[in-house]
Order: C-alpha cells, then sequence, then structure tokens
C-alpha cells in the first residue's frame, strides 16, 4: 500500500516535472486553461552584488517585488511573465549606502520607482529548467535579457492550503547599457541578479 503511494506520487511528480515549463506547472490541475500564478513577497528575494573599489563585493537585496504567470499546459509558448521590483526597497544593511545608491546617479528610485521584466518568449531546457527572454526595463529605458530560471522544489504548505513552487532565477545585468555610468572606479559595471522565491496560485 506504502509502495503504491509512493509510486503514484512519484510518477504525478514527473509529470508535473515533464510537462511542466520551468517553475509555471499547475501541480494538480489538467485543465487546458490559463492557469495563474503569484510571486509570494513573504518567501521571494531579489538579491544582487557589484564590485566595490575592485577588490570587494557589496550585496544587497530588494524587500520589495510582485509578479505574476500566466501558463497553458497545452500552449506552453504562449506563456508570460512579469516581474517588478520597487527601487526604493534596495536594501544592503547600511542604511547611509542605501540612500546612496538611491540616487540619481545610480538607481534615480524618485524619478524610476520600479524595475520591470516582461516576458516576450521561453525555452525549455529539461524538466526542470530554462530560458525565458524579454525585455529588462529600468531607469527609462528597455533592454532584451535572457533569465535562466530552475524549478528548485514542489510542496504542499498544508492541507488547507494549495502546492507551492520554489525556484532560482538568475540573469546578468550592465548597468552602463541604462545609463548609468557613474563613479566608475568604485562600482563595478556588470550586476549579476538572483531571485530565490516561490510561487503560489493567484487569487
Amino acid at each position: 500500500m506504502i509502495t503504491a503511494k509512493i509510486t503514484q506520487s512519484t510518477k504525478s511528480l514527473s509529470k508535473t516535472l515533464s510537462c511542466a515549463l520551468l517553475i509555471l506547472s499547475p501541480l494538480v490541475s489538467t485543465a487546458s486553461v490559463p492557469q495563474k500564478w503569484q510571486i509570494n513577497p513573504q518567501k521571494t528575494k531579489v538579491n544582487f552584488e557589484v564590485s566595490y573599489l575592485k577588490k570587494s563585493m557589496i550585496k544587497g537585496m530588494f524587500n520589495k517585488v510582485e509578479g505574476t504567470i500566466n501558463y497553458d499546459e497545452n500552449k506552453p509558448q504562449n506563456t508570460t511573465v512579469n516581474f517588478t521590483v520597487y527601487t526604493d526597497s534596495v536594501d544592503t544593511d547600511l542604511k547611509p549606502r542605501d540612500y546612496f545608491i538611491r540616487r540619481k546617479e545610480l538607481l534615480n528610485t524618485q524619478q524610476y520607482p520600479t524595475i520591470k521584466f516582461a516576458s516576450s518568449g521561453a525555452k525549455l531546457k529539461n524538466p526542470r529548467e530554462g530560458n525565458i527572454t524579454g525585455k529588462f526595463n529600468a531607469l527609462g529605458q528597455s533592454k532584451p535579457m535572457t533569465v535562466k530560471v530552475v524549478l528548485t522544489d514542489v510542496y504542499t504548505q498544508s492541507k488547507t492550503q494549495p502546492s507551492a513552487l520554489k525556484f532560482k532565477a538568475t540573469a546578468m545585468v550592465n548597468r552602463h547599457d541604462f545609463g548609468v555610468t557613474a563613479f566608475p572606479g568604485i562600482f563595478g559595471t556588470t550586476i549579476p541578479i538572483i531571485i530565490t522565491g516561490e510561487l503560489i496560485p493567484a487569487k
């Protein structure tokens, strides 16, 4: 009996991952309609790091994020991803430095309160990872971006809550592409972005 249940669960998970487009697969529904997931902001972190004086690294994160994903299992190529980061929520664990980064020459948070990513396509590498292409919008400019996404876990939160998906997404940003050329001898040019988080079914 226990073996049968384990086998059934394994097949169910395998089927989910195989038909999934990265983090975009429904776990329990097989309906051929678009399915919408939303970022769980309490369990999602947008981390970054930038070289400082060419010999050390400044690590930080954005504390306020939101996003949605629409997925049609019959037409995964029509998947859409929208992600928003609120720039004023930047946090490097040092308040004076956060204020400095918010200034006009860098994030310019007063004029540009958000950074956004909107997908235009997706390509699966294997059942657990792939690339999502789209436009990265920051400081009034829009540039193409490829985001590598990996499904790291699938789990049920509780008997009363639906299943959730854990994921990791990585991308690289060249700040010069967005006109941020200030302080070249202080801050590095290429900034890796790492998003780790959780998706839950949208209400």
